[in-house]
């Protein structure tokens, strides 16, 4: 397999990233309107997904939920090699009759069953189906985009016949569940640290610090963070962007616009033109 660059966006069904480095990283935590799934073939890397962190190892498949705000760590010392796919969540949902291909971000989102482990077969059969996505994908030859698209259910089929397991190793902090799932719950509300602070019985140092340490992000960035993917999901079911704005916690339009075209690369106007 060759190696690519990261991209944070995606205008395709489905795009795979071959990617290998050798330095310590520290990414800002950020979330995407995609699912993503990594597969780590080398190194050590830790995964924190809204307050949980995974230790990733060898052919750990971690799956990381649309919406869902995370950040990962990686050390110099070993060299962390890694294939990422990026997937359109409604692409997904269509393969198949009962959408069965999409349970296991499912599962991901709504119970935190992200990483589990690959072996022998399993790890087998997972390689194989990526290494020859990569390369259909790569390719100009007759049937390449058809032989991609198989290789690419082949491989979402042994994903989820693998996450019927999950492996052990979350590391969590509770308090810090509870004040994110607060958070998940009440975005629209007019939060702040202190109010947050105040309801969690804690100081507000201490929730920026926690939040940062743990997170990879401040409380700030997390709740604009979710009122953003939930205006989008508004705008994409037809709400005009004002009303999406305010519906999700915003009180200045401006402030959600600039957000808005930060966070995702098009303004809120072009997610409802892409309706028409």
């Amino acid at each position: 397999m060759t190696t690519a660059s990261k991209r944070g966006y995606l205008n395709e069904n489905y795009k795979l990233f071959h990617i290998y480095d050798k330095r310590s990283m520290d990414f800002d935590s950020h979330s995407h309107d995609f699912h993503k799934l990594i597969i780590c073939l080398s190194g050590s890397v830790t995964y924190t997904i809204e307050g949980k962190s995974y230790v990733l190892a060898p052919w750990d498949i971690l799956l990381v939920p649309k919406n869902m705000i995370h950040h990962s760590k990686t050390d110099a010392l070993q060299a962390y090699e890694r294939i990422v796919l990026f997937i359109d969540d409604e692409y997904l949902a269509s393969l198949g009759a009962d959408g069965s291909l999409a349970e296991c971000f499912g599962e991901a989102y709504t119970r935190g069953r992200c990483l589990f482990h690959a072996e022998n077969e399993a790890k087998a059969s997972i390689f194989s189906a990526a290494t020859e996505l990569e390369n259909e994908a790569k390719s100009e030859n007759l049937g390449s985009k058809l032989l991609a698209d198989a290789s690419f259910v082949r491989l979402m089929v042994h994903v989820g016949r693998l996450s019927a397991d999950g492996k052990e190793g979350v590391i969590a902090d509770r308090k810090l569940d509870g004040i994110i799932a607060y958070i998940n719950s009440n975005y629209s509300k007019d939060l702040t640290i202190d109010s947050l602070a105040k309801k969690f019985y804690i100081s507000r140092s201490y929730l920026m610090h926690k939040f940062k340490s743990v997170t990879g992000g401040s409380v700030h960035s997390y709740i604009n963070q979710k009122r953003l993917a939930a205006a989008l999901s508004l705008l994409r079911d037809g709400w005009q962007a004002t009303d999406a704005s305010q519906e999700c916690g915003f009180s200045d339009y401006t402030v959600f616009y600039k957000s808005f075209k930060k966070m995702y690369g098009y303004s809120p106007a072009e997610v409802l033109g892409k309706r028409r």
